[in-house]
């Protein structure tokens, strides 16, 4: 019996991709493929298994004990496989003319500048691409190939042959309008005065802050959702409602916050870690050199900028 024939890896990737989309239409964006070949290929598949992969009656898409089981398998190959093109491609070492850097939103604004000169001097004559975004999408990108390192607050324990790089921990904080009389004995006054304005659950900031929640069991109702500190700051300046965020990310949004006042949480504290994340040992002594830089870069200048706004949240930042 001839078990490969009708499968490819390809067609492991874009059934693990709807399963972790939860629908196809979220997976043809992602892979940028078409719906309906996303669906052929899903068809290919139920018919070479013999059996139905995904339960069409509920939503979001989930898979049948059969899919799970397949989906289970799929990603082992999958990361056997991205561990077979790192071995392979260690074996003829080329000297490094291109890398790609994916940095997390909230650093964006504060690193990229820095990081683009410090690449450049670095590869003269190499090409140079630096994106931004979130921390799911950065993890994706190092798994498949499509970037080279990123800064993110996944350290990506999870995967083996990875190199990486702790940055910094920091301390979550209570963004409140500057007006607003803020007693820290009085938490629920807050909550009954002005709304909490959160991030989007899609972020994995948003559920490191949720599940924090969860367990002291504080429900504090939300009227609105945001996907990142840039567009939640303004709100707060304006006196619209408070948020829960970090030092770092009200470093990106600075300059909003002249009519904003940070103060300590009115309860157990709780911190993120920003690491640097990259293939073991492709990239030679460039991820340690930029892990240096970020974090001299940050601690100098960086919190230079916010210093006068929360001076107790500055030095809880730790950067051993």
């Amino acid at each position: 019996m001839n078990m490969t024939k009708g499968l490819s890896l390809r067609a492991m990737e874009i059934f693990v991709t709807v399963v972790e989309k939860g629908s196809m239409s979220e997976a043809s964006k992602h892979l940028k493929m078409t719906q309906s070949s996303i669906s052929q290929h899903i068809s290919n598949q139920e018919q070479l298994f013999s059996t139905s992969l995904f339960d069409r009656t509920v939503r979001p898409l989930s898979p049948t004990p059969a899919g799970q089981t397949y989906y289970e398998h799929a990603q082992q190959v999958l990361d056997q496989v991205t561990i077979m093109w790192s071995t392979l491609q260690k074996i003829n070492i080329v000297p490094l003319n291109q890398i790609r850097i994916a940095v997390i939103d909230t650093l964006a604004d504060t690193l990229v500048p820095e990081l683009t000169y410090k690449i450049g001097t670095l590869l003269p004559r190499g090409n140079i691409k630096i994106t931004s975004g979130q921390t799911d999408d950065h993890r994706d990108a190092l798994l498949n190939r499509r970037t080279d390192l990123i800064i993110t607050m996944d350290p990506m324990d999870d995967v083996d042959n990875m190199e990486r790089h702790p940055l910094y921990r920091e301390p979550f904080v209570l963004a409140v309008p500057e007006e607003y009389s803020y007693d820290p004995g009085d938490f629920q006054s807050l909550l009954t005065t002005l709304p909490f304005i959160r991030y989007s659950p899609k972020l994995p900031v948003s559920r490191l802050i949720e599940q924090h929640l969860r367990r002291l069991r504080l429900t504090i109702p939300h009227r609105y959702e945001l996907d990142t500190t840039r567009a939640i700051m303004p709100m707060v300046s304006a006196g619209h409602g408070w948020t829960i965020t970090t030092p770092t990310g009200l470093l990106d949004s600075r300059h909003f916050l002249s009519n904003v006042k940070i103060v300590r949480l009115p309860f157990t504290n709780f911190h993120r870690d920003i690491s640097l994340v990259a293939r073991n040992k492709e990239l030679g002594k460039l991820p340690l050199e930029l892990a240096t830089l970020c974090k001299d870069y940050i601690k100098t200048i960086g919190m230079a900028e916010i210093a006068e706004k929360m001076p107790w949240a500055i030095k809880e930042i730790n950067f051993d």
